[in-house]
C-alpha cells in the first residue's frame, strides 16, 4: 500500500506484514523528519497505487506503539558531557527532534547535525533514531541507527551526552 506523508506529500511503500496485525504504525518521513501514523489497509479493500518511483518508497518504520508522555512523569534529556553540561531539557510532547538548530531541542554543538536524531517516547522508555546525521549517533560508543533507551541512559551526539530521564513529577 501507498502511504503520504501528511506534511510533505512525500510517498511511501508499505507491506501488510509491517503492520503486525496491528490496526497502525508509526513512520518516519526522511524528506520532512516527520513522524506520521498509517493505518493498516481494511481487509478487503481494493486499492490501486498509482505508479510510483521506487526511491520515493523509502519510509522507516519507527514504532508499533503510538509515542506517548508518561501521565505522572517528567522526562527530560540531561547534558553529562560537553559544551552544555549541566543543562537540562524537558521533553514536552512524545515525538521530539534533536539537532544544533532548527529542532525541539537545541544542541549548541558544531559537531551535531541540524536535525541529528529523534526520539519518540512511548511511557518511561524512548526510541531514538539517528537522522542520518554527518557525525553519528552513539550508545555505549557504538554507532547506532535507532536505540531503545530506558531511565538513565546515555548517548552521544557530537561532543554532548546526552541522559534520558524519567522522573515523578513534582
Amino acid at each position: 500500500m501507498i502511504v503520504l506523508c501528511p506534511k510533505c506529500q512525500a510517498r511511501y511503500q508499505l507491506e501488510e506484514k509491517q503492520f503486525s496485525g496491528r490496526s497502525e504504525v508509526q513512520l518516519w518521513c526522511k524528506k520532512c523528519q516527520t513522524t506520521f501514523a498509517a493505518k493498516a489497509p481494511a481487509e478487503n479493500a481494493a486499492v490501486a497505487p498509482p505508479p510510483v518511483s521506487p526511491a520515493a518508497l523509502d519510509a522507516t518504520v519507527v514504532s508499533k506503539k503510538v509515542a506517548e508522555l508518561p501521565k505522572d512523569k517528567a522526562v527530560a534529556l540531561s547534558v553529562t558531557q560537553g559544551p552544555l553540561r549541566g543543562k537540562i531539557f524537558p521533553v514536552t510532547k512524545p515525538q521530539i527532534l534533536v539537532g544544533r538548530l532548527g529542532a525541539d531541542i537545541e544542541v549548541d554543538d558544531p559537531n551535531v547535525s541540524r536535525k541529528h536524531c529523534a526520539l519518540e517516547v512511548h511511557g518511561s522508555t524512548a526510541l531514538m533514531q539517528d537522522l542520518g546525521s554527518a557525525n553519528g549517533t552513539f550508545v555505549n560508543e557504538q554507532k547506532i541507527q535507532t536505540c531503545q533507551l530506558e531511565h538513565l541512559s546515555e548517548f552521544r551526539i557530537g561532543a554532548t551526552t546526552l541522559m534520558f530521564t524519567v522522573t515523578d513529577k513534582q
